[in-house]
């Protein structure tokens, strides 16, 4: 009886990355034109930037009268104005203490990035982070002078609202998700379906309106609200909505037999909803719920129409000085910068989550 000889299956040659990129840019006559009219394109604005950021440019710490007959940029103008495009007009010789508040909130998103320390310490990181921030902002304690919320500007106000903004709306939009998601409770699922799509179906600018102009008015007379409060419950209110439909399609795709094995277990509706079914309908919403993260954090730059005086309204501050008023390219190029490295380190986690995950 013959026996049939198995040979191995040669796996197919491995291709350079100089060879694949070269058959992707100039695999055929069109491509070839294409990828050189572009190459030429990408040269010539590569080179208008080159010169214009550093050739042609007065270096940091140059002559700031050079500044007038240069081709380039002016660097000196951030040297000059850095302190006030990051902290506003929050008084000079106690900038110190948005600095440091500023570091322990970029901190506590740094702590809360690490696998470890997502678990029940993170709320008591984030209590201990609100209170270490409200009292190095406010002062008014032994040691530090009272400054009145309305000079804290720039970098400190874009944290404080699009971090504890986020906080806060997260879990606000999974209790709306389950809230829709169920079919138990109609009345209850009216409300969150109602609250979801109505803020879904206005511009984040008119809920910010409405939270500044209208909320306060719904208050007693003896409360006043602060307008960096008002502000802040408005995008908690936004974001939430948000948040729960990402997390709501993640509910649909967790399998019914989940339930049923949950049911089978004896377990309640929070014990099923907590250990089994949220983990897994978050776990298939992470990439829509970290889309929606970098969506908010970019968006609080809004709140400059309504008179907040965050980052990018402490950019326009620091060049309207007469000294000054050619150089905004600079200040906003300069906040460009810190959107873009923020924003990258969001997404190059978000991608590191979802390997992780998968």
């Amino acid at each position: 009886m013959e026996q049939t000889v198995l040979t191995p299956q040669k796996s197919p040659p491995k291709i350079s990355r100089l060879t694949l990129l070269r058959n992707r840019l100039f695999g055929s006559a069109r491509d070839s034109v294409l990828s050189v009219i572009l190459l030429l394109i990408i040269a010539t604005f590569g080179w208008i930037a080159i010169d214009w950021l550093l050739i042609g440019a007065v270096g940091p710490w140059g002559d700031r009268d050079a500044c007038a007959a240069a081709a380039g940029a002016c660097w000196p103008f951030l040297v000059e104005k850095h302190r006030l495009i990051l902290f506003g007009t929050y008084p000079w010789d106690e900038q110190w203490r948005p600095l440091v508040a500023s570091l322990l909130l970029l901190g506590g998103v740094g702590a809360s990035m690490v696998p470890r320390w997502q678990d029940a310490r993170l709320i008591w990181l984030w209590v201990g982070l609100s209170i270490a921030f409200t009292v190095l902002m406010r002062g008014g304690v032994p040691g530090l002078d009272y400054v009145q919320p309305e000079r804290w500007n720039g970098l400190p106000v874009l944290l404080m609202l699009s971090i504890f903004g986020l906080v806060f709306a997260f879990p606000l939009g999974i209790v709306l998700a389950l809230a829709r998601h169920q079919d138990q409770l109609p009345a209850v699922r009216a409300i969150a379906v109602m609250w979801i799509e109505l803020v879904r179906g206005v511009p984040m600018i008119m809920v910010l309106f409405l939270g500044l102009f209208v909320l306060p008015l719904m208050m007693p007379d003896d409360i006043t609200l602060n307008p960096l409060i008002t502000t802040m419950i408005a995008l908690v209110i936004f974001h939430s909505a948000y948040f729960a439909e990402s997390i709501r399609g993640g509910l649909q795709t967790v399998p019914m037999g989940q339930y049923e094995a949950a049911d089978s277990q004896g377990l309640n509706w929070l014990q099923k909803t907590r250990l089994i079914i949220l983990p897994q309908a978050i776990k298939v919403a992470m990439p829509g719920i970290l889309n929606t993260v970098l969506g908010a954090y970019k968006d609080t730059s809004l709140v400059v129409i309504i008179g907040i005086h965050d980052i990018m309204a402490t950019a326009k501050m620091s060049f309207s000085d007469p000294v000054w008023q050619r150089y905004g390219l600079e200040a906003y190029l300069f906040v460009g910068a810190w959107f873009l490295a923020t924003c990258w380190c969001l997404s190059a986690y978000s991608r590191w989550l979802e390997r992780r995950t998968s």
